[in-house]
Parts: structure tokens; sequence; C-alpha cells
């Protein structure tokens, strides 16, 4: 691929998005990247191997997102644990 598809993509998106704010297609790009892990590291079962993969992500201890993270991992399981 020659990169052709993503800046098509870009366009589209910048044309709907006329006269809204404008949109950082790289920080798009890279937010969804991040999402589509965290929802891949939602299977990991084992909370240290949880806090071990967000970190490699680039999450620090204590930052907002770090903290978020790790309150939605223990939410989907103690949620999944009562449902059982």
């Amino acid at each position: 691929m020659d990169g052709g598809e993503n800046d098509l993509d870009d366009v589209i998106r910048e044309e709907i998005s006329r006269g809204r704010r404008p949109i950082n297609s790289q920080a798009w790009r890279d937010r969804q990247l991040l999402m589509r892990g965290f929802r891949q590291l939602l299977r990991e079962k084992n909370e240290q191997k949880f806090l071990k993969a967000i970190r490699s992500l680039g999450l620090q201890d204590g930052s907002p997102e770090f903290v978020q993270a790790l309150k939605i991992w223990r939410e989907f399981f103690q949620h999944r644990i009562q449902s059982s």
C-alpha cells in the first residue's frame, strides 16, 4: 500500500468535519490504535500482566489514563465474576 488510502481517509474525514474543529489525523489514528490494543488487553485475566501490557503501551503509573484503564479493567472483570 502506498499510503494513498490513508490520504483519502484523511480527506474524507476533513470534508465531513468541515465547519467543525480541525481533526488531527495522526492523533486520531494513534488513539484508535491505543483503543484497539486496550480492547485486546481486556481479555487478559491476570492483573499483573495487564499492568505490564498497559505500561508497554506507554501509560505511566498514576497518570489519569493509567488509572482509568485499570479502573475499566477491574470493573470489567468484577462484572464478569458477578455474572458467572
